[in-house]
């Protein structure tokens, strides 16, 4: 049943599917909204105030919470979690088992690989690739709140690398695997290590 923003809502019979023959159906609020040629896997659960993109694939067994925003042409793959308020733009890839901690913000063209974490409040700016096993981190080990993660447009971060509560790092930058970013990468380059620091050309 389509309503007045011109979206889907509420009625699972509306969107197409990924599984034959629906035997496990996703669980959708009846509050969220979707756009056109919608795919859901099984077991899916899209809470409360979620927007869907049109040509949006959902994974098998993804959740999204309450007032998750999905951009057109973006592609969930399964078992990804996305926390409340968690906004992925258009023509994203969010690979297998990522997990957003909310209220994050992820730009148009990003990749995200298998089993990226996305610590609270984090953005993540345009055609930025994040490999597997990319852990950010949201606080001290004081305990201390700090958020404000941001990673700029075209960058690359290499995989299992950990970035640290509060670093932004600016557009262009390559971020070596295993490396840990503990301080703002301030200029363009490649910055790898325990910590990371600036590889000179």
């Amino acid at each position: 049943m389509k309503n007045q923003d011109n979206f889907y809502s509420g009625e699972f019979k509306d969107l197409m599917s990924l599984n034959e023959d629906d035997a496990a159906p996703a669980d959708i609020h009846p509050d969220a909204k979707f756009g056109k040629n919608v795919v859901i896997g099984r077991h899916v659960i899209i809470d409360r105030g979620c927007k869907i993109g049109d040509d949006v694939i959902i994974g098998h067994g993804s959740i999204l919470l309450q007032g998750c925003v999905v951009g057109n042409g973006t592609q969930i793959d399964h078992h990804v979690l996305l926390k409340a308020d968690t906004v992925i733009g258009k023509g994203c890839f969010i690979d297998s088992y990522v997990k957003s901690s909310g209220h994050n913000k992820i730009g148009d063209g990003v990749t995200l690989r298998f089993n990226v974490t996305i610590c609270r409040e984090a953005v993540v700016e345009d055609d930025v690739f994040i490999s597997p096993n990319v852990m950010m981190i949201y606080s001290r080990h004081t305990g201390e709140k700090v958020g404000g993660i941001v990673i700029g447009a075209r960058s690359h971060v290499g995989t299992a690398a950990v970035i640290g509560p509060g670093v932004r790092i600016v557009p262009w930058c390559t971020i070596g695997a295993m490396s840990f970013v503990n301080r703002d990468c301030n200029i363009p380059g490649t910055y790898i290590g325990i910590p990371a620091r600036r590889v000179e050309k």
